[in-house]
């Protein structure tokens, strides 16, 4: 599982690379194509938003392996390691079931709203709202299997105070 799980972080890391790429470049565009030619892309800007959504949740899943959430590290640190480790995996699990209650919030959602499309670019909303599904749904299963294996969950957040 730890194999599949660095072929999935490498994929996920490419996706969310080629979003933020596209985010930087598609208003880039945009506003250029403005300025210059007085000829804006229609739609560009629903591309834009779309690829901040696949930014934000290809790269959520990614957090996992490091373990670096935004935390206040500073106490469990000063826990013995027994007492961490089993925070840690209480930690992950309970958050590994929080993200698969949005995924399953999320995939009702999409059947709910399969017949959607977006206004602009005409895109179905299952295919816009399939990053956040994907982004929660393994980010729910990284969480649980790093809370559950045998190996120590991953040791997240240094110390800010010396």
């Amino acid at each position: 599982m730890d194999t599949l799980w660095q072929y999935v972080e490498r994929l996920l890391s490419a996706i969310a690379m080629t979003a933020l790429a596209a985010l930087v470049l598609l208003p880039a565009t945009q506003v250029f194509l403005r300025d210059v030619f007085s000829a804006p892309i229609i739609g560009l800007e629903e591309a834009t938003r779309w690829s901040l959504i696949i930014l934000v949740f290809a790269a959520a899943p990614l957090l996992i392996s490091t373990n670096q959430q935004i935390r206040l590290a500073e106490f469990t640190l000063l826990l013995p390691a027994g007492v961490r480790n089993l925070l840690e995996r209480i930690t992950l699990l309970a958050g590994g079931i929080v993200l698969g209650i949005i995924a399953w919030s999320g995939l009702l959602s999409i059947l709910r709203n399969s017949g959607t499309r977006t206004p602009t670019l005409d895109i179905p909303f299952w295919l816009f709202a399939l990053p956040m599904l994907a982004g929660f749904g393994l980010a729910a299963i990284g969480y649980v299997w790093f809370a559950l294996r045998r190996a120590a969950p991953p040791v997240g957040g240094e110390g800010q105070i010396t």
